[in-house]
């Protein structure tokens, strides 16, 4: 009977084991998540006149002045989503100067983002250079 019992516990600790060292790795990838997603709060200021300011707020909302060849504003909230590479940058506008824009939500692809620059991919370029940004100094 105890020789049954060995192999068993055996299988329970290892499978155990699996499901303990699962959990704290995803733990982990979520605190790195985070630190990458908190490089985006602050305040970006376009490379060309169209690109705008973008300031994003570590409660997750954002403002975007000056944007396109009208300089129109708009603000919402946004997040970061890691299902893909490169991951997607989800802008979900709550108000805008284009009334049409208001609960419509734009999807960019995070290119490059560290402490100094991001850059983005519009998803329907239509020959639009994507959108560059540096941190801007206050």
């Amino acid at each position: 009977m105890n020789m049954v019992f060995v192999p068993a516990a055996a299988v329970v600790f290892v499978g155990l084991t699996q499901v303990v060292l699962a959990e704290r790795s995803g733990k982990e990838r979520a605190k790195e998540l985070a630190a990458l997603e908190q490089k985006m709060v602050g305040t970006w200021k376009g490379q060309t006149t169209c690109d705008g300011r973008l300031v994003f707020g570590a409660d997750g909302t954002y403002e975007l002045t000056e944007y396109g060849p009208a300089s129109d504003n708009s603000m919402g909230t946004w997040k970061i989503r890691w299902d893909s590479l490169p991951a997607t940058l989800v802008l979900t506008c709550k108000g805008s100067e284009i009334p049409d824009e208001i609960g419509k939500t734009m999807e960019v692809k995070l290119i490059k983002l560290d402490d100094t620059s991001l850059a983005i991919e519009y998803a329907n370029q239509n020959g639009s250079p994507s959108g560059q940004y540096t941190r801007a100094t206050k």
